[in-house]
């Protein structure tokens, strides 16, 4: 039974990282996902096989999967959930340390002749600092997972992000904390384990792969589109009076529920709408754009003004400067600062 499922999720684990491996020069995003399926498929070898451990290459998969598995589950989700446009190569290096760190201390132990006991305690130290970093890569994603769900607009990304990722990151959680600190040896645990990873699997590929139904089978789903489009027009213009005129996104702490109800529709539609035709895939991008256009202009009508860049950030809806600073950066690509010293010269 447990070899049955193991073997079924290694399958769909392999499947899934080969199907998009031919979109990889769409963005780092899809290098990303594609390794966390290859790394997890990877760890599942020494449970999908029993005799993987026999032969030394299946051995060294397994090794390298299951390293490297924290640290790219970490990157996978600064990347796709945390909204990181780009990744400073910083996090890539620290990434890493859950695979350098084990493979240096076995490559010592190998190579230096040491005594066993000596051994045994580098090794031991070794692995509950691995563990560790592990341990606050995985809580550090099942946070940034959290903590912008309600922002996301596009509705699959939600469902994975509230999901699958989570339940992923609660898994690992679980296989660290039981087997390799509280050393738990169970069958019950096995099973546990491999029904868990079959769910996971099968959710991420049902999500990711959608067959189009007229490559096989006939639809007679009659759609109205000018029905719908008449109702998102209105419901566009709305949200952009509501921006223009109105200035929501000066309100402190508003949300996209607190957004819809003000424009009398639900929650789902107006992420729709934001996400299908503004292209918005974060509903802070989409309020930061608004905010950094009136701090723009603001600058650029007065670059000799004293008014602090905390004070402007502030009465335009931000809520910190730190947010402000990053918000204005990825928009105009130079600091604040250096915004308002190329306007104060052309002044």
């Amino acid at each position: 039974m447990i070899d049955l499922l193991n073997n079924f999720a290694f399958a769909q684990l392999l499947i899934c990282g080969l199907l998009l491996l031919p979109y990889r020069n769409k963005g780092s995003s899809i290098v990303l996902f594609v390794l966390l399926m290859l790394s997890s498929a990877g760890y599942l070898l020494s449970s999908a096989y029993a005799n993987a451990n026999d032969f030394i290459i299946l051995s060294v998969i397994g090794f390298i999967g299951g390293n490297a598995l924290p640290g790219i589950f970490w990157l996978v989700s600064l990347k796709i959930f945390g909204d990181h446009h780009e990744l400073n190569p910083k996090f890539y290096y620290i990434a890493s340390i859950t695979l350098i760190l084990p493979t240096t201390i076995n490559l010592l132990l190998y190579c230096l002749p040491l005594s066993l006991e000596l051994s045994q305690s580098i090794k031991t130290h070794s692995n509950y600092l691995g563990l560790a970093i592990e341990l606050a890569m995985i809580s550090h994603a099942l946070y940034i997972s959290a903590s912008n769900w309600r922002h996301d607009l596009v509705r699959e990304r939600r469902y994975i992000r509230g999901g699958v990722i989570t339940l992923s990151a609660i898994y690992i959680l679980v296989v660290i904390v039981a087997e390799q600190i509280l050393l738990i040896e169970s069958s019950l645990l096995d099973v546990i384990k491999a029904l868990g990873v079959v769910s996971l699997t099968t959710g991420i590929n049902l999500i990711l792969f959608k067959p189009k139904s007229s490559t096989l089978f006939e639809s007679k789903v009659i759609r109205n589109d000018s029905e719908t489009s008449s109702e998102d027009t209105q419901l566009l213009a709305a949200l952009i009076t509501s921006m223009t005129v109105d200035k929501l996104y000066k309100e402190d702490g508003l949300t996209i529920s607190s957004l819809a109800k003000n424009l009398s529709t639900p929650d789902y539609k107006l992420r729709k709408l934001i996400n299908r035709e503004l292209k918005y895939r974060n509903f802070n991008d989409f309020l930061n754009k608004y905010r950094i256009d009136e701090i723009s202009a603001r600058i650029k009508s007065d670059p000799k003004s004293q008014l602090p860049f905390l004070t402007l950030a502030l009465e335009s809806g931000f809520r910190s400067l730190s947010s402000f600073n990053k918000a204005f950066k990825q928009t105009h690509q130079i600091t604040p600062t250096e915004y308002k010293k190329k306007h104060l010269t052309d002044y």
